[in-house]
């Protein structure tokens, strides 16, 4: 570029203005887009049709609303959760029981941006909880939502996002398709936890398939989605709890988080499928808590102003109601399934824009 910084003042200005809109492109990448839709990947993905139950690595930006939430005092992961704004999760109420106190926000984090639970990138963030909120009618498998606003914004990036939620309505099989559950739960029944995030295609089963009496009769109800493959083999399972199964809206790319990991009879086995709570059922109650605007959003996902002033001002409007919880133990018979780019130094840009300019 051979650029007259001895031209007249016409010419510095318009040097001055190229020299911003360039350094506006540096800061764009260094810190990710301004406004990144939700349920969208920065990855071109394969997804698999493996298992979780003995399954397959996903990889690496995959799932970018996926949450390990973390005890801190063991510093272990205990159940998943779903980003669904920069400053809320969404999981299940039975993660955090009463009994033994995990029903304070104060003992658990949530971590961001990890495939591996034992190493941490540099886009891998990590938030205390500042509200934790369970559905006020929780009572054992039912009503098995929970909600967590974390303590400080989260910017979302390339492996960073949020999953979108659909319209508060019944919840229509028809409407999804390409559905997976994720998590770190354990690769079989009674066995090991995963170290990899792993990821499984399920498929959406019908609600009176389910209700059958050599499956799950009249446990399931119709705030509940029942996912899997009748002859077992494919499942969530124990440490899988509260994570995302997320479904692409038939005619778009975007990603859902349609359920909830919530409950099983064992894991993977034959008319046993993966019990998740319906999140389209509870879209007024999530709208409720968290201020988010679903109901307006006709099912074609919302953006996330990926900005400090932007996440100050949502937090402005919210009222964070006082955090309750209805902890109740399950019954044994059940299982439960307990891109940020590079930051760049100020100098660094400089001098990037200094040799590009001269």
């Amino acid at each position: 570029m051979n650029t007259d910084f001895r031209a007249g003042f016409s010419g510095v200005i318009s040097g001055l203005f190229f020299s911003a809109v360039i350094l506006s492109h540096f800061i764009i990448l260094a810190n990710g887009d301004s406004q990144i839709a939700c349920g969208q990947r920065a990855v071109s993905v394969k997804t698999s049709q493996s298992r979780i139950v003995g399954g397959r690595d996903a990889v690496e930006g995959a799932w970018p609303w996926q949450v390990s939430l973390q005890v801190i005092s063991k510093q272990a992961h205990v159940c998943g959760a779903t980003v669904i704004s920069q400053w809320w999760l969404l999981s299940a109420a039975h993660c955090f029981p009463s009994t033994n106190g995990l029903n304070n926000k104060s003992h658990w984090r949530a971590v961001m941006g990890l495939r591996d639970l034992s190493i941490y990138s540099e886009w891998t963030i990590t938030r205390k909880i500042d509200a934790l909120i369970l559905h006020e009618k929780y009572n054992n498998i039912q009503n098995d939502i929970a909600v967590l606003k974390v303590d400080r914004v989260i910017g979302f990036g390339d492996y960073i996002r949020a999953a979108c939620l659909p319209k508060p309505d019944k919840f229509h099989i028809e409407k999804w398709n390409h559905c997976h559950v994720t998590g770190w739960g354990l690769m079989e029944q009674n066995g090991a936890p995963t170290r990899i995030l792993q990821e499984a295609g399920v498929k959406l089963i019908s609600l009176e398939t389910c209700q059958q009496v050599n499956w799950y009769g009249s446990s399931v109800t119709d705030k509940m989605i029942c996912a899997g493959f009748a002859g077992g083999g494919i499942d969530a399972c124990q440490g899988d709890s509260g994570g995302p199964l997320s479904c692409q809206l038939k005619g778009t790319e975007r990603f859902y988080v349609v359920g909830v990991v919530s409950w099983g009879q064992g894991c993977a086995q034959r008319f046993k499928p993966g019990v998740y709570t319906s999140t389209s059922i509870y879209g007024d109650w999530i709208e409720q808590k968290t201020g988010i605007l679903i109901s307006q959003s006709e099912d074609a996902g919302v953006e996330f102003d990926n900005g400090d002033s932007g996440a100050e001002s949502l937090e402005e409007k919210q009222s964070v109601p006082t955090p309750v919880s209805y902890g109740v133990e399950q019954p044994i018979s059940l299982v439960r399934r307990n891109s940020p780019g590079r930051s760049i130094p100020l100098l660094n840009l400089i001098i990037v824009l200094y040799h590009f300019c001269s």
